[in-house]
Formats: C-alpha cells, sequence, structure tokens
C-alpha cells in the first residue's frame, strides 16, 4: 500500500467517504485547486465533486474562496481540522446516544402495559414443561430429587438418560437429608454388572429396591406433586428423549396410586 492509499484509508477510518478522503488528500498538496482540478488530481467524478468539497467544507476540511471569476479550494491545515472533525464526530455521537435514550425510554413506557397485562394471564398448560434434550432430562431429575421433602417413587427402566454422576446425585442428595426413597426396577437393568453395582450402592444409601419383569413406563415421582415421565414410541418401542415434567397434585397422586400397585407386586432386589 503506499503513502497515498494509507492516508485515504486512515481519513476513511474518521468518518470520511472515499471521495472525501481522495480530494481532501490532494488539496494537501498544493495551495489552491479548482474544483475540476480536485477531481482531476482525486479521481473524483466531475458530476460528484462539488458535493463531496461542500462535505468536507462542512466538517471543516477545506475552505472556499473567490477570485478571478473561479472558485478556488484550500485544505485547513490538518493539525486543526483532525481535531475538529473528532470533535465534532463525538458531539453527534453523544446527540445520537442521547436521541436513541429517548426513545428507548418511550418505548419502555409504551410497552410496560401491554406486559404488565400478560403477566396477570395465567398459562393454562404453564405446569407442563417438555424436555427434548437427555441433558436436560438428567439435570431436572436432579434438582427435583435435590428439592423433594418427603418420598421420591420411582419406575425405573431402559433407556438411561444420566450418567453415574446423575444418577449417584440424584439418590445421595435426598437420602442424606432423610428422604425416603422407593425405587421399582425392571428387571432387566439388573443383568448389566455395572447396573446392578449401581443398585447396591443406592441400597447402601438407604433406598428401597424392588425389582418387577416389566415396567410400563419409566416415571419419577416427587412429594406427590411433581412427576418426571419419559415416554416411548407406542409403535415401534423405540426409546424417545422427550420427557414431561408436570407440576401438578391430581395426576401425581393418581400415578402414585398406580406406583403403589405396581411396588406391592414387585420382589425385593437380592
Amino acid at each position: 500500500m503506499d503513502a497515498g492509499e494509507e492516508t485515504i484509508d486512515r481519513l476513511v477510518a474518521l468518518g470520511l467517504t472515499r471521495y472525501e478522503a481522495a480530494a481532501y488528500s490532494s488539496l494537501l498538496s498544493r495551495r489552491g485547486y479548482t474544483p475540476a482540478q480536485v477531481a482531476a488530481y482525486a479521481g473524483v467524478p466531475r458530476q460528484r465533486i462539488y458535493d463531496v468539497l461542500a462535505a468536507l467544507s462542512a466538517r471543516g476540511l477545506c475552505i472556499e474562496r473567490h477570485g478571478s471569476g473561479q472558485r478556488h479550494y484550500y485544505a485547513v491545515d490538518p493539525a486543526v481540522a483532525i481535531p475538529a472533525l473528532l470533535d465534532k464526530q463525538r458531539q453527534e455521537f453523544e446527540a445520537a446516544q442521547e436521541r436513541a435514550r429517548a426513545q428507548a425510554a418511550a418505548l419502555v413506557d409504551l410497552l410496560t402495559p401491554a406486559f404488565a397485562a400478560g403477566s396477570d394471564v395465567a398459562d393454562p398448560l404453564d405446569y407442563v414443561d417438555v424436555l427434548l434434550d437427555r441433558r436436560r432430562v438428567a439435570e431436572r431429575a436432579v434438582s427435583l430429587a435435590q428439592a423433594a421433602e418427603h418420598e421420591i417413587c420411582v419406575l425405573f427402566k431402559a433407556p438411561l438418560v444420566g450418567g453415574r454422576e446423575e444418577n449417584f446425585a440424584e439418590v445421595r442428595v435426598p437420602r442424606e437429608r432423610g428422604v425416603r426413597y422407593r425405587a421399582l426396577y425392571e428387571r432387566s437393568l439388573l443383568d448389566d454388572p455395572e447396573l446392578a453395582g449401581w443398585v447396591r450402592q443406592f441400597q447402601r444409601w438407604g433406598q428401597e429396591a424392588r425389582v418387577a419383569e416389566s415396567l410400563p413406563i419409566k416415571c419419577n415421582l416427587y412429594d406427590g406433586r411433581a412427576a418426571l415421565l419419559s415416554l416411548q414410541d407406542p409403535i415401534t418401542g423405540t426409546p424417545s428423549l422427550t420427557a414431561l415434567c408436570v407440576t401438578h397434585p391430581g395426576l401425581a397422586q393418581t400415578l402414585t396410586i398406580a406406583f403403589e400397585g405396581l411396588w406391592g407386586g414387585g420382589q425385593p432386589v437380592s
């Protein structure tokens, strides 16, 4: 990049157009140019040169003088013009910021009543949360378990959602607080030596564990008020990554009744 191009680029960075930067750079090299001369030296189209020179004059970068029936344009000393340009830019920026703040304040005043009115409207499905990601399902299970105060009841069947860390935290933390924890496992899960080892550890922490040949659904119940259900595709039986978290005491209590029936038919884990 030559010195002329570098000068133009730096002027453009200060907010000038390339035509304005080229014209000011050309004016610096001579005391007085006619508009035609500026256009020729700066490479600015003749039909644009008067607009460009007017913009430079407005920015304080050049001055216009008349003599011998012609207009001549002179560059203002950069030591004066550039600081003045920066100061003008600062003033324009501050004015724009003040206008933006005023518009934002007006917009807040306009939108706040609508938000307040909407906040008073209850969502009929506010108690249902659809979870589409394994990580979110595992995090929700741990969160609900850690918030439980009295009892957790679990129908445990494949697929596993969380890993060892999540499953251990889901049992250990509430048991440390004295929360009763009952889990009914589908028998096929205990064929896995690692999972069987998990269950033995859970029992050492005080989990009450039983086993059933098969379970209709994977379900966690918390204090008879919330339920976390993981469903399978009813056609293919493919494990679904979708779970429903329902905070509804009526549903949770109904599911607890179903859990008690299955629990009564379960066998102790040997």
